[in-house]
């Protein structure tokens, strides 16, 4: 388990996705409209970071993920899938709640299995410089006497996003494992979704988020398994199996983005979050069978 797989040469990769052509963007622009008065964000809020938001969104939801040039190759995905079932879901406390990936129990199996490598979690919110544009991050520190790798996350964020955002970090440091840590690495979670398309250690780490949040099974309920690019006439299908994955994620996190004072900007990140784990977990499904 600790020795290093041999990394896909879509690692080297940097490239972006396809854009979608005008068919597409109009079916994109129906399916973004669609969900924004799904989460109550009106038309009149949308001011420059609602904006960028919405931009990132877009990328997301045209984007066909199992064509996706940085998507880690199927042994990579097989043996994360095997890690995710065998190892960290039978160590969560309780089963269903990435926020579990947190427990000591689960990070000291994680440190021995891929080590010796000592991990630690450090969570807190954080509100001042970079305030919630920094989710969280992953890093090798020296603590006393001790080189550990360690884990920030910010939690003065919704509980769902940072279960999401530790699933993440949990991710790169089992990627440094199979496939080799990044000199002096430091991995942030913050930014657009859509980067982590260019590069196959932000998706491997999101496929922890996604293998950890869908199984196969609920996959298949959704329908996910079929989703692909964006094309004259999907929108509509698209909307329900999205819709789908947010009612069962908001009523397992407690996460309605319609309701209360979350600004708009954030319930528009939130749902691009939420949309790119689903479409990347139906990519899983569709392109490696996990």
């Amino acid at each position: 388990m600790s020795a290093a797989m041999t990394s896909s040469p879509a690692m080297a990769k940097r490239i972006s996705p396809r854009e979608p052509d005008a068919l597409a963007a109009r079916e994109v622009d129906h399916l973004v409209s669609r969900l924004l008065s799904e989460i109550k964000v009106p038309f009149g809020s949308l001011g420059t970071r609602v904006l960028t938001q919405l931009a990132d969104l877009k990328r997301i939801l045209s984007t066909d993920y199992t064509e996706v040039p940085a998507l880690p190759q199927k042994p990579l995905l097989k043996e994360l899938a095997r890690v995710v079932a065998n190892d960290i879901k039978q160590h969560i406390p309780t089963y269903g709640s990435l926020s579990d990936l947190g427990s000591p129990q689960l990070l000291g199996h994680l440190g021995k299995l891929f080590g010796p490598r000592e991990l630690e979690l450090r969570a807190e919110p954080y509100r001042t410089g970079a305030g919630l544009s920094l989710r969280g991050f992953y890093c090798r520190a020296d603590l006393g006497d001790k080189s550990k790798f360690v884990i920030f996350v910010n939690t003065a964020h919704h509980p769902g996003a940072v279960g999401a955002t530790l699933g993440h970090e949990v991710g790169h440091f089992i990627y440094g494992s199979l496939v080799g840590e990044k000199a002096a690495h430091t991995a942030f979670m913050e930014g657009a979704f859509a980067n982590h398309l260019a590069e196959e250690d932000e998706l491997f780490a999101d496929s922890l988020v996604a293998l950890a949040a869908y199984s196969p099974e609920l996959i298949k309920k959704i329908g996910g398994g079929g989703i692909t690019d964006m094309k004259p006439g999907s929108s509509d299908d698209l909307f329900h199996r999205i819709k789908g994955a947010y009612d069962m994620i908001g009523t397992e996190y407690n996460l309605d983005l319609a309701k209360g004072k979350m600004a708009a900007a954030w319930r528009v990140r939130y749902l691009t979050s939420m949309a790119h784990f689903f479409k990347l977990r139906c990519a899983l499904y569709k392109s490696a069978g996990v």
